[in-house]
């Protein structure tokens, strides 16, 4: 009975409606426009001889000006074509713009301290501190068996100790979003 209508209505000079093509989905990968979001590390990696560039000294040269995608690399600062700081290498990478994650799939603006700490496997406990008038910078403590550093996340928000930790932490971390990230490399 279907076919003979859908018969009828083609032969009446009715056609069927193409199916609409998918939308494509945004991404606000700052250096490669429409690709997923960075990650910091892989960032890292390509871009290490720049990261060594705010090591030199004043005779040192810094290597040359490079491109990563659409961004520009000078010395140690990625930026997108407007000129915008997208990224500072050294001994990580401190993001600083949304579509650069970090090794737990954490990105600006996307994510809140909430997310950092369902996802983090860290049993030491977490720190935060002042970070400018408006902003925490928080971190777990460093392992006894790592010798480098765990990355940072800073929260909008004012703390009004020197320094905050455990469950006060937490509860302060948890609903603020992410504005920033310190993705550590080799950082002690």
């Amino acid at each position: 009975m279907h076919r003979l209508f859908i018969l009828a209505l083609l032969a009446c000079g009715a056609t069927a409606a193409a199916p609409k093509p998918p939308t494509p989905v945004a991404s606000n990968n700052p250096c490669f426009a429409g690709k997923p979001a960075i990650v910091a590390n892989d960032m890292w990696k390509t871009l290490e001889k720049h990261s060594w560039s705010v090591y030199l000294t004043e005779g040192e040269p810094p290597p040359p000006p490079t491109t990563y995608g659409s961004c520009k690399v000078e010395r140690n600062k990625v930026t997108s074509s407007s000129g915008t700081l997208v990224a500072e290498l050294g001994c990580g990478v401190r993001v600083v713009v949304p579509g650069i994650r970090d090794r737990l799939g954490i990105e600006i603006t996307k994510a809140t301290g909430k997310d950092v700490l369902e996802r983090a496997t860290s049993k030491t406990p977490l720190v935060c501190y002042a970070n400018g008038p408006d902003q925490a910078r928080c971190h777990f403590e460093r392992a006894e068996d790592s010798d480098t550093d765990s990355d940072t996340y800073v929260v909008t928000g004012q703390i009004t100790v020197d320094v905050m930790t455990g469950d006060a932490a937490r509860a302060f971390f948890a609903p603020r979003p992410i504005v920033e990230l310190g993705v550590s490399i080799w950082c002690h």
